[in-house]
């Protein structure tokens, strides 16, 4: 993936708001002739539970572009262009991306490199935002942020599109220094394995991995764990039906309330801390119908297995989180990325979480193996 000087990049790169369909069959047949592709997304979220995409941002080494997604285009071209088999993707933090780029083709690329992860494993924070990365790889900063822009309004104000247009223009340089620094340390195949799993993974969460994320759950009774993760199957219905944010529907600590509450009733369903009058009464009968099914056995398959197995041994935890520690430190990187405390409490437990006993952590934690 070399390619020529990192601080030359950007100033070969030109910007277009692509909106007609000439440009656009150009910007396609550019893309077509390059193996590495920046890739960026604009998008609206705000009002609805499926991300509204307004802008795709694109970069190679000698072009940058901004796609309009809500001109009146023929976008295949360029799908075919960036979905193609050797085609290989770099993008900073891609989840959000690869969900709205699915929505919208129902495809997703063949490869992928996410510089968030390829960051971490450089020895930044897990979560490094791009601003942070521009400024300490290239000492080049985006300006002000426009995070909260309105992607939707048209015309876009100049400067936003050119902050659009340098998301992907400065992220092949920011790339390529990365790309050196994981080469000298043998980690490149590490970002591969890591990036291949985001293209693995369901694009929309399930309610079980949405259940796995939700705080304080595994403080609830089982029964209480069974219900919120009943009602986390009814509100993803509810709310992808109605095109409407999660919290619009119900909000997780009103959820958790529910779920700890275990109501058999309205009248006890009303009493409910924090519930919203409207929610009961329109939604009351299928909330109650929701907490009853919490037995079921195709929702107790769904959960995580019961905690009835060998309980993490405190000591043997503590001796599992000073080994990953110690491993993560010789490495040079945060210990959450080697393991996280839900895994380090399954391997104490005697357990060998999949995440973890394969790639690159499986060599590196072989001695934990149990």
């Amino acid at each position: 993936m070399a390619g020529s000087d990192p601080e030359n990049v950007t100033a070969a790169a030109t910007a277009e708001l692509v909106d007609e369909q000439r440009k656009l069959e150009e910007i396609s047949a550019a893309l077509a002739g390059a193996r590495l592709v920046a890739v960026d997304t604009e998008f609206v979220r705000e009002r609805t539970y499926y991300p509204r995409l307004c802008l795709i941002q694109v970069a190679t080494e000698t072009t940058a572009a901004c796609i309009d997604y809500l001109a009146d285009l023929d976008l295949e071209p360029l799908y075919e262009a960036l979905l193609a088999p050797e085609r290989t993707w770099l993008v900073h933090s891609a989840r959000q991306d690869l969900e709205v780029i699915a929505q919208a083709t129902g495809r997703l690329p063949s490869r992928l490199i996410d510089t968030q992860i390829a960051a971490g494993l450089a020895g930044y924070a897990p979560q490094v935002g791009l601003e942070v990365l521009l400024e300490q790889e290239l000492g080049r900063t985006l300006g002000a942020s426009y995070a909260r822009t309105d992607w939707s309004r048209r015309p876009l104000p100049p400067e936003a599109l050119a902050y659009a247009r340098d998301d992907v223009a400065f992220l092949l340089a920011a790339w390529r220094r990365l790309e050196s620094k994981l080469a000298a340390l043998g980690r490149l195949e590490w970002v591969e394995q890591d990036s291949a799993r985001l293209l693995a993974e369901p694009i929309v969460p399930d309610a079980a991995a949405l259940w796995q994320r939700l705080k304080g759950v595994q403080g609830l009774p089982r029964p209480g764990q069974r219900a919120a993760l009943a009602l986390l199957e009814w509100r993803e219905g509810v709310a992808q039906r109605a095109d409407r944010p999660r919290r619009w529907i119900l909000a997780d600590d009103v959820l958790l309330a529910i779920a700890a509450a275990l109501p058999t009733s309205l009248a006890e369903l009303k009493a409910v801390p924090g519930l919203p009058p409207k929610v009961a009464a329109r939604h009351g009968q299928e909330i109650l119908a929701a907490v009853a099914s919490r037995d079921a056995a195709e929702l107790r398959a769904r959960l995580p297995a019961e905690p009835n197995g060998p309980k993490p041994d405190k000591e043997r935890f503590k001796r599992v989180q000073e080994a990953v520690r110690a491993r993560a430190a010789a490495l040079g990187i945060v210990p959450e990325l080697v393991a996280t405390r839900r895994d380090m409490l399954a391997i104490a437990a005697g357990a060998k979480p999949a995440e973890v006993f394969r790639g690159w952590r499986l060599a590196e934690l072989a001695d934990l193996a149990p």
